[in-house]
């Protein structure tokens, strides 16, 4: 018998199937950069909508490299609506999109290969929200330290060697202080290590929210941290080590039910000091400072 509301419908929405909720926001992908070389590879960079996006070897980029092949302003990325665009900025030595030299602007697809300059690489995808979060997670946990959340010592080694490189070819001087806080085995013996883990976050903090941009502070183990102030001569980096020891002892401390204060030691060394001014040398020149400000009494900087 015919059917009286005519044809059957045979379309893919009308046959049985099983539904799914689908949060609308995880099927939203936005573009962004994986940097894929140098001390900074897994770096996440994001193209928020409608803003340019500078890259480049200037400090005041949105994203700065510290890549010598790298024009000042090297090139723009903006997204617009979906679609993203790159776009070089007459540099001297060009932007490449998967091998090819761009001229004007180019539309990114999920996948490109980007190199700006000879060395500095990057990959553009498209991911939802959730996968840049988790990336971005990634790459904070290779470089940071777990528990204060300033540079690991990987991290802080590798970058020591960029640091020197900057120093060496714009002929400015770079200076690193090791600090130690004081008595930390009395602090973890007496009111355990909880209380321990909490004096280290804030020294970190302290020292971290006290420092330029273009500073590092990193934790190098146990409760020694280092700074490198680029671009400070010795008597300033002194300067700065005794302001941040002074901070670091004026500050009360919640260990439990106790408050407490601690005290610190520091040594200071710059490569203006050095004949050769290796990795090695510069730490090694800092942290017998830091051995004799300990010998001194503890509670002091030591630098040239």
């Amino acid at each position: 018998m015919a059917n009286k509301f005519g044809p059957p419908d045979t379309s893919p929405l009308s046959q049985k199937t099983n539904v799914v909720d689908v949060d609308p926001a995880a099927m939203k992908r936005v573009g962004m950069f994986t940097v894929q070389s140098g001390i900074d590879a897994g770096k996440v960079i994001s193209i928020p909508k409608g803003a340019i996006v500078t890259l480049g070897r200037s400090p005041d980029c949105t994203v700065p490299f510290d890549d010598a092949s790298l024009s000042r302003e090297h090139a723009h990325v903006v997204r617009i609506g979906t679609e993203y665009v790159i776009k070089d900025k007459d540099s001297t030595n060009g932007t490449f999109v998967n091998d090819s030299r761009t001229q004007g602007a180019v539309s990114l697809r999920d996948g490109d290969r980007i190199q700006l300059g000879l060395h500095t690489l990057l990959r553009f995808t498209l991911v939802t929200e959730q996968e840049e979060t988790s990336l971005r997670r990634v790459y904070e946990a290779a470089i940071k330290d777990g528990l204060t959340g300033v540079f690991n010592r990987k991290y802080l080694e590798e970058r020591i060697m960029t640091e020197l490189a900057y120093c060496a070819r714009h002929g400015t001087p770079l200076s690193i202080v090791i600090f130690d806080v004081d008595f930390f085995k009395k602090v973890n013996d007496t009111y355990g290590h909880l209380a321990g883990d909490n004096v280290l976050r804030v020294v970190a903090g302290l020292l971290q929210q006290s420092i330029r941009v273009e500073d590092v502070v990193a934790r190098y183990g146990g409760e020694e941290f280092v700074l490198l102030l680029r671009g400070t001569p010795a008597s300033e980096a002194v300067q700065v080590a005794d302001r941040l020891r002074s901070m670091v002892q004026s500050t009360n401390i919640n260990v439990g039910a106790a408050t407490i204060s601690v005290t610190s030691s520091a040594g200071v060394a710059c490569t203006s000091e050095l004949a050769l001014p290796e990795r090695a040398a510069l730490l090694g020149t800092a942290d017998g400072r830091l051995y004799r400000a300990k010998e001194q009494g503890r509670n002091r900087v030591i630098g040239p």
